[in-house]
């Protein structure tokens, strides 16, 4: 008989959405009943408890959601064989995966999603005037979230959005700042293709794609990093 005693976990971080990975060691609870996993920007990702180091509960916030979830698993389950799923019940989808390491590693490439794919599966698609203009437009600013190219110049780079019909409105919650961003016509993917940075302007409303405004707050990488 094989005792497995390692296993790997990761999980999107529900403040930054990096996808995290972390080692568990079942000895870690050998003299301490709590292992705590925390992300690289301080956020503590997961929790795991247990008394026997047979029942073992965790307690991990949804980057979809926003809301705490709990399992109790036991330790056959998490030091296993098979990846398994850390899911939010709201969405029906996988904020990370518990289980072998090269399982887990193809889980998480399978689970790798652009905001407009989880957006047609969510069904937005629907509500939006110009799907197909909707969901480049969505793509093309998770792509510059991912980059660290999206926030506002007070600093805050985790921008909150809300999909509207005809748009998308970009929020600061620090400063109030907003940016809105139309996507219901060929026209607007074509004013902000070349954008590669956008900043919000702190404390004031943009219009992000109006040609007039637009220039101001979008910049070329090498004027970026002198802004930086």
């Amino acid at each position: 008989m094989i005792l497995t005693t390692n296993t790997t976990i990761a999980i999107q971080c529900s403040q930054c959405g990096e996808l995290e990975f972390h080692a568990l060691s079942l000895f870690a609870f050998s003299r301490q009943g709590r292992k705590n996993l925390h992300c690289g920007c301080g956020r503590q990702l997961l929790s795991v408890t247990s008394r026997n180091r047979r029942q073992f509960n965790i307690t991990y916030d949804c980057a979809y959601c926003g809301e705490t979830h709990y399992l109790r698993l036991n330790h056959h389950a998490i030091w296993g064989k098979e990846a398994l799923p850390l899911a939010c019940p709201d969405v029906g989808a996988s904020v990370g995966y518990i289980g072998p390491k090269q399982k887990v590693t193809q889980a998480c490439r399978n689970r790798e999603k652009s905001i407009g794919e989880l957006a047609v599966e969510l069904g937005y698609e629907e509500e939006f005037e110009n799907p197909e203009v909707m969901l480049w437009v969505l793509d093309h600013l998770h792509r510059l979230a991912r980059q660290g190219d999206l926030g506002c110049a007070c600093g805050n780079h985790e921008l909150t959005f809300e999909l509207l019909p005809d748009r998308i409105e970009l929020y600061c919650e620090c400063c109030e700042a907003v940016g809105v961003i139309y996507a219901d016509s060929s026209d607007n993917v074509r004013q902000i293709e070349g954008i590669s940075s956008i900043y919000l302007e702190e404390n004031k409303t943009w219009l992000i794609n109006n040609p007039l405004r637009g220039q101001h707050i979008s910049r070329t990488i090498e004027e970026e990093k002198k802004w930086r």
